[in-house]
């Protein structure tokens, strides 16, 4: 009898061992989601708050042929800031990439260095590759909102 109840505490030991790998494991797995989780929700929270609209006129959009310099007007419409300068904008124009040594952004209400909700800058492109003829379409990304102009010069 000795013998059985022996066998039958190590086997209960053993149970207890795994189950406390299993419950390890686990706790592991959740807190490594629950992370991922509000890292995530943070990513989405700014693009929720970043919001813009293109308020240039497609028709009347000005353009210099002589410097080629193309100047678009970008209201913030969303509930957040973002600095005024060229690297916090993605431009790509009839389908090329526009670089930031291109791009010159200016806060069209005044002078400051963040583009708060509710104003406007204007966005001054440098590139020869518009298309003075006929149709161009320009599609500009801040903080992953994206907006797409179509303008005719």
């Amino acid at each position: 009898m000795a013998s059985v109840s022996a066998s039958h505490l190590i086997i209960f030991i053993a149970s207890l061992v795994i189950a406390a790998g299993v419950v390890g494991t686990l706790t592991t797995g959740v807190d490594r989601v629950s992370s991922a989780i509000d890292d995530r929700s943070l990513d989405v929270t700014q693009q929720v708050r970043m919001d813009m609209a293109i308020i240039s006129d497609p028709s009347d959009t000005p353009y210099d042929t002589g410097t080629n310099n193309l100047t678009i007007h970008v209201r913030n419409t969303g509930s957040q800031g973002v600095p005024i300068e060229a690297s916090a904008f993605d431009v790509v124009l009839n389908g090329q990439f526009v670089g930031n040594d291109n791009i010159a952004v200016d806060d069209a209400n005044g002078d400051s260095n963040v583009w708060r909700p509710g104003d406007v800058v204007a966005i001054t492109i440098t590139d020869d590759s518009v298309d003075t003829t006929g149709d161009n379409r320009l599609i500009l990304t801040v903080n992953e909102d994206q907006e797409t102009f179509e303008f005719t010069t």
